[in-house]
């Protein structure tokens, strides 16, 4: 073989060593054990704007019946939530749920002040994804399920709105903006009894739910005692503030405490449709569909 002829097959080696890389790393991703397509959630997901609602003392959840016996709470979603909610009063009541107003569901946070002035929310979108997990296996959240969110690894404050999976576990002091941004991400993996029914609920209202943990070369899966995958609920919450500095506190004490609640009370056959049209059906590494999508304002 001539050196010209050697340099010539060299090259075309080469080339074909790239091309076969790039097919290989297209192949990872579409099988879904490549990390970054599998955790960006970009598709298999749906999003629903569900702005401030109404503020009470009251925790339908922690607290039914009592009336001013929780910390203050910003209701969102739901209008009608207070103490004496339960699943029928929530399907009959009215939301702030724009797009999808087939979500009566109630949702709400602690109430956020800035140095001690409580603030009203201006914009809330809750997000249903995957978290991860084999977005063909996802349930929808069964009708009636309460969970409570608060993990302090699992709420991100920020500056602004961008939902790009960034933010500190401390809220910041100062936001040139003048918008503080807090996200809370839900258990995604639920308890069953032996017959597979699902557990609603739990005595401490979180036990019945647990986060689903990721594996090596593969989608995060479920822990055994809490086998069935359902969305993984992240609220996205902004609060207009001064551009000044400034402190973040609750109405459950500091930034730390900060948790979330959600009370099903979905139209169960609308759940349905979006979860096997949006999640079970769109791959991560592929765009969200529009219909998926909440309105941008």
């Amino acid at each position: 073989m001539t050196g010209s002829t050697t340099g010539r097959y060299l090259a075309h080696a080469a080339l074909a060593l790239v091309v076969a890389a790039v097919v290989a790393l297209a192949a990872l991703a579409a099988t879904g054990t490549e990390a970054s397509a599998v955790s960006s959630d970009h598709g298999a997901s749906f999003a629903v704007r569900c702005d401030f609602s109404h503020r009470l003392s009251d925790d339908p959840i922690v607290h039914p019946g009592m009336p001013g016996m929780a910390h203050s709470h910003d209701f969102f979603g739901n209008t009608t939530t207070d103490a004496y909610s339960t699943y029928a009063s929530l399907r009959a009541g009215g939301t702030t749920c724009t797009r999808f107003e087939e979500d009566t569901a109630a949702y709400w946070l602690p109430t956020v002040s800035w140095d001690g002035t409580p603030l009203d929310s201006n914009r809330a979108v809750f997000y249903y994804r995957t978290g991860g997990k084999n977005y063909e296996k996802v349930k929808p959240f069964p009708a009636k399920l309460k969970i409570i969110a608060g993990n302090p690894e699992h709420v991100y404050w920020r500056c602004g709105r961008l939902d790009d999976g960034g933010g500190s576990q401390s809220p910041p002091t100062q936001c040139d903006s003048g918008e503080l941004g807090v996200r809370v991400v839900f258990p995604d993996c639920l308890a069953v009894d032996r017959k597979g029914k699902p557990r609603l609920d739990s005595a401490d209202h979180r036990s019945h739910m647990a986060y689903s943990r990721p594996v090596a070369g593969g989608w995060d899966r479920c822990p055994r005692s809490r086998p069935m995958p359902v969305p993984s609920l992240t609220v996205n919450a902004t609060y207009p503030i001064p551009t000044t500095p400034g402190e973040v506190t609750l109405s459950s004490g500091d930034a730390s405490t900060m948790h979330a609640d959600f009370f099903n009370a979905w139209n169960q056959e609308a759940l349905r449709r979006l979860v096997v049209h949006c999640i079970n059906k769109v791959p991560p590494w592929e765009p969200r569909p529009e219909k998926c999508q909440s309105p941008r304002l």
